[in-house]
């Protein structure tokens, strides 16, 4: 299954996420405009290519994840005016997100989307036995 808004409206579930509300409040177009900006931005970010299956809790890494945490995140950091340019450059090729990245402003990886993209390497892991 593709990263799209299906499965970010399945993510952000009432019954599922906490910020369900944050996200369906927000205009479709938007949302749409956002995910896909999320997921060239994601994209660029990794050193293989996006896993675009959905995932479930305790599956790493999470790229739908990741992806949707971002939209939602670059969503509420912009005001309309930026909105409206990220809903014009949804057009743009693939190969030119990476220019238009300063211009819209929003070129950090949010923590969010970060919590579901790396692992600490100094996590260890106990276990009983």
């Amino acid at each position: 299954m593709a990263i799209d808004i299906a499965g970010a409206n399945t993510y952000f579930g009432a019954t599922v996420h906490i910020r369900s509300e944050s996200w369906t409040r927000i205009p479709q177009a938007r949302r749409i405009a956002a995910l896909a900006y999320a997921t060239c931005l994601i994209e660029s970010r990794l050193e293989d290519d996006l896993e675009t299956d959905a995932t479930v809790a305790g599956d790493f890494p999470r790229h739908d994840a990741a992806v949707y945490e971002q939209a939602l995140w670059m969503l509420q950091a912009l005001d309309d005016n930026a909105q409206d340019k990220l809903e014009r450059s949804q057009r743009i090729a693939k190969g030119q997100w990476t220019t238009k990245l300063a211009d819209i402003g929003l070129n950090a990886i949010s923590f969010e989307a970060f919590r579901h993209l790396i692992i600490n390497p100094r996590a260890v892991r106990l276990e009983k036995g």
